[in-house]
């Protein structure tokens, strides 16, 4: 079943009591965690549950493919209602996924999340296509999104914010929207007290990034730039991002281009496509989006977001360093940029 992230509050009945699981998924890391974190509080009180939480990984599945199964219909040694969190599932999971919807005989909850799957994967389709699954597709915040969160924020906490002090701090955030939430955290501990936040207190706390070195690092990579794109994300890294938060940044932005470029392959004027990858507030980098538009093929942005995804993955997993590994995927991008600038019809 299809549904929408604002759905979630009307939908709770469903969750905790008929749907055997939730698919969450898309190519914005932090927006699918914090959908998926909404969810299991529906399921759970607390993730760090011993008894009544189990995290399953698709390397397991492959080794056990009846574990989704067997972990779904275990009993709570301390009662109430369980949940499996199969995380970075892919299309291998499906015949596990499966046979847990079919065979599931107690009321244990499967929660999946999984990168950006095509309309026509395999596990998409399954969670799509099952009633008591909620299928959620998650993409990048835009403006609007990340002022209706910092609105949100404040108000649960009892503190007010100005209309120019909202727009000053909305242009300040990016669309990672964990980034967005320790940025507002960080923002309340500095005002101290429940009451109202200033344009002052947001210059004062909220670093200028947003509009400076993540467009500056976005546009730099897109067009081959390699001295740049290297300035760029130095400067991000010594402001407190980190090499992770670089890449989902990166990844929302190649996304964005990978809609304007579809968008122009089905005849959507270049005025229009362009405005599919900017925010409003970007209209002085109209100019370079277009050329970027007219020169990366459709083909090479789905390998750059691939690519992104995979260092990301494997920036968890490995010791390597993660700057470096930051570094030379940066640096990959920018070599098949300036490639295809030089030769755009190959």
């Amino acid at each position: 079943m299809k549904a929408k992230a604002y759905q979630i509050p009307a939908l709770s009945q469903q969750i905790q009591k008929s749907f055997k699981g939730a698919l969450i998924f898309g190519p914005d890391f932090s927006v699918v965690q914090d959908i998926a974190l909404q969810i299991s509080k529906q399921i759970i009180p607390h993730l760090n549950d011993p008894f009544n939480v189990v995290k399953v990984t698709p390397s397991q599945l492959k080794e056990t493919p009846s574990l989704l199964q067997d972990e779904g219909n275990s009993l709570s040694l301390m009662g109430g209602r369980r949940l499996i969190w199969l995380r970075e599932a892919d299309n291998s999971c499906s015949d596990s996924v499966e046979l847990f919807l079919d065979h599931i005989q107690t009321d244990s909850f499967l929660l999946m999340t999984a990168d950006h799957l095509q309309k026509t994967s395999s596990l998409r389709l399954l969670g799509e296509a099952h009633p008591n699954v909620l299928t959620i597709a998650c993409y990048s915040d835009q403006p609007r999104d990340i002022q209706e969160q910092i609105q949100n924020i404040l108000k649960s906490n009892q503190y007010t914010i100005s209309v120019n002090a909202l727009s000053l701090l909305t242009d300040r955030l990016n669309e990672n929207r964990l980034n967005t939430y320790s940025e507002i955290e960080k923002l309340m501990i500095y005002v101290g007290y429940p009451g109202p936040i200033t344009e002052k207190d947001v210059l004062s706390v909220i670093p200028d990034t947003s509009s400076t070195s993540i467009d500056t690092l976005c546009q730099a990579v897109a067009t081959g730039k390699h001295q740049q794109a290297d300035k760029a994300c130095q400067l991000l890294l010594a402001s407190g991002e980190t090499p992770i938060g670089i890449l989902r940044l990166l990844t929302i932005y190649f996304n964005k281009l990978l809609m304007g470029v579809d968008a122009l392959s089905k005849g959507i004027p270049l005025e229009k496509a362009v405005k599919m990858v900017l925010r409003p507030a970007q209209f002085n980098l109209e100019a370079i989006t277009k050329q970027q538009l007219s020169f990366w093929k459709k083909e090479n942005l789905i390998r750059v977001i691939n690519l992104l995804i995979q260092t990301e993955k494997q920036s968890k997993t490995t010791g390597f360093p993660q700057d470096l590994m930051l570094e030379r995927t940066i640096t990959l991008i920018t070599n098949v940029a300036q490639k295809q600038k030089s030769h755009p019809y190959q």
